[in-house]
């Protein structure tokens, strides 16, 4: 509803092609998080059997809780820049990326990506004994927080500004999946700003002006890369097999 009565910009008739593909994304990405075990199951096991170094230490409950989700913020804003960072981890990542910004973007990551994200959080469940709910805490503020900054929705210039101090941003993350490198290096954080801001990576202006169509892959922009199986093929085509994709795709 907010997307529909107050957007940040308007869309081209791909939005028809990409939201089967993210809403197909996003099932089988909850259904692979499942397996073999559940972050939450491990937490409970982890707890049970005193692993990890909050267990280990004794942390009082309050505590445990309190740092989980800063916590597991901090590792993924870490794999989130080696995402970027690592050319093979790219090829995964720019599945995301290539997508335009609105909230069907958050569902919209490659399958090993999910997994890898997944299992980042259950060796931090396992190596720090997070609790079950901080755990919790964290998936559910993480989701809402993806949605939320992917979202194509204007908030009033003040409000933006105030809440980018402590959280990541509709504006601030359209910054992060600007065509410019130089914006797309840029604002990494899912949740709490503060880590972009602490590690140099913060832009709170683009580099770039955003009035026009920038947000995406260059090389991205046919439609049919909106479609499933190229989006899951899309890892395979280095740069040559994109080159020659959008070769052929400008014969016909």
């Amino acid at each position: 509803m907010w997307e529909a009565l107050a957007p940040r910009r308007r869309f081209d008739a791909r939005r028809a092609l990409r939201w089967p593909t993210s809403l197909t994304l996003a099932s089988v990405n909850g259904l692979l998080a499942t397996v073999p075990m559940t972050a939450v199951a491990l937490a409970s096991v982890a707890s049970e059997r005193g692993w990890g170094a909050l267990n280990a230490a004794g942390a009082p409950p309050w505590l445990a809780v309190a740092v989980s989700v800063p916590l597991l913020d901090l590792l993924v804003y870490a794999q989130h820049r080696l995402l970027h960072e690592s050319p093979a981890l790219w090829s995964f990542h720019r599945v995301h990326h290539a997508d335009l910004f609105d909230a069907a973007t958050a569902l919209r990551f490659h399958p090993f990506e999910a997994l890898a994200t997944h299992a980042t959080v259950l060796v931090a469940i396992v190596a720090f004994g997070l609790p079950v709910p901080g755990v919790l805490a964290y998936h559910v503020i993480a989701m809402g927080m993806t949605l939320f900054e992917h979202a194509n929705g204007r908030l009033p210039a003040g409000l933006e500004s105030r809440l980018q101090e402590v959280l990541v941003t509709p504006e601030m993350h359209r910054i992060h999946h600007s065509i410019a490198a130089e914006d797309a290096g840029s604002n990494f954080a899912t949740i709490f700003s503060v880590w972009d801001r602490w590690f140099g990576t913060y832009r709170p202006r683009p580099a770039r002006s955003q009035d026009a169509d920038d947000v995406g892959v260059e090389e991205l922009r046919d439609p049919k890369y909106a479609t499933l199986p190229w989006t899951l093929a899309l890892p395979l085509l280095g740069r040559r097999g994109l080159a020659a994709a959008v070769s052929g795709s400008d014969r016909r």
